[in-house]
């Protein structure tokens, strides 16, 4: 069985799960990331499907979770990628026009690469009249993802680089290529897909991005080469990150405090190796261009 296949066997399975719990609920699926829009490695990538809704409630995000777990045991021979299945839901409404008041799972940007790249899979397309994502959605967003994912377990990572490289490709590529996409949409206003974003990156820090794009495949290759990148770059990638995304979100806004947290966070980690630990008390990232207009 291809790659390619395999995923598609993950989706299959989750896509009938949600079928038998939704029945005419189930108003569409998609096909999400990169198996809809290109660059599936099948070492490191999630398995995305988003579920469209004819209302959602309380119980949604529980009967969501039920799908997951179905599906994961339907498709238990796909080589792990049944673990790595992911599930986006929300209704028609939302799809079209972004959140409201309606419980969803559905970011700005995973809505973006519904609107552009989802494949639809099942059902009835809802995407006529769908009304973009704003620049401004896009980047508060991934700030807000930012906030919330870089814990304390994800810092000790970037902490560590050794304690990092020892939990696999996976690991590694998602720490290293989420602030690197993160600041492609920022300073393009499109999804961040791997291979765009580490084109477009100049940053201080592209012999690390370029490398994780290279581990994507699966090895890691040289640890000694690979722990001295992680040493030399990631927490200042990180730096570079919040500080950009703090330079471009307006003030107050109640998303700016948590990033100040994570830059003190981040900045706590100490110093990489061979860089003046001076930069600690340097001056947030120029302002992102301006995005490239549709």
């Amino acid at each position: 069985m291809t790659d390619d296949a395999r995923g598609e066997a993950v989706l299959g399975a989750a896509t009938d799960a949600a079928r038998r719990e939704f029945g005419d609920d189930l108003v569409a699926a998609y096909t999400l990331g990169s198996l809809a829009h290109g660059g599936f490695a099948p070492a490191v990538s999630d398995v995305d499907l988003a579920l469209v809704l004819s209302e959602t409630g309380g119980s949604t995000a529980s009967r969501v979770h039920d799908v997951v777990a179905a599906a994961r045991d339907a498709a238990a021979g796909t080589d792990g990628l049944a673990e790595r299945l992911s599930v986006f839901w929300a209704d028609p409404h939302t799809v079209r026009h972004g959140p409201g008041d309606r419980p969803a799972r559905l970011p700005a940007v995973d809505r973006l690469d519904l609107l552009d790249s989802g494949v639809l899979r099942h059902g009835t397309d809802v995407r006529d009249g769908a009304v973009r994502p704003t620049h401004d959605e896009l980047v508060r967003g991934s700030a807000e993802f930012l906030v919330e994912r870089v814990d304390d377990a994800w810092l000790a990572g970037i902490a560590d680089p050794a304690a990092l490289l020892a939990r696999g490709p996976r690991a590694v590529t998602k720490t290293v290529l989420f602030p690197v996409r993160f600041l492609h949409t920022l300073m393009t206003g499109e999804i961040g897909r791997n291979d765009a974003a580490v084109a477009s990156y100049d940053g201080e820090h592209g012999a690390l991005a370029t490398a994780a794009l290279r581990w994507r495949g699966g090895a890691l290759g040289d640890r000694v080469a690979a722990w001295s990148l992680l040493t030399d770059h990631l927490a200042w990638l990180y730096r570079e990150c919040v500080d950009a995304h703090l330079a471009a979100l307006p003030v107050p806004d109640p998303v700016v405090a948590g990033l100040r947290a994570l830059r003190d966070a981040v900045a706590l980690v100490g110093a990489p190796r061979a860089v003046p630990r001076s930069r600690l008390s340097a001056s947030p990232a120029s302002a992102p261009r301006t995005p490239r207009s549709r």
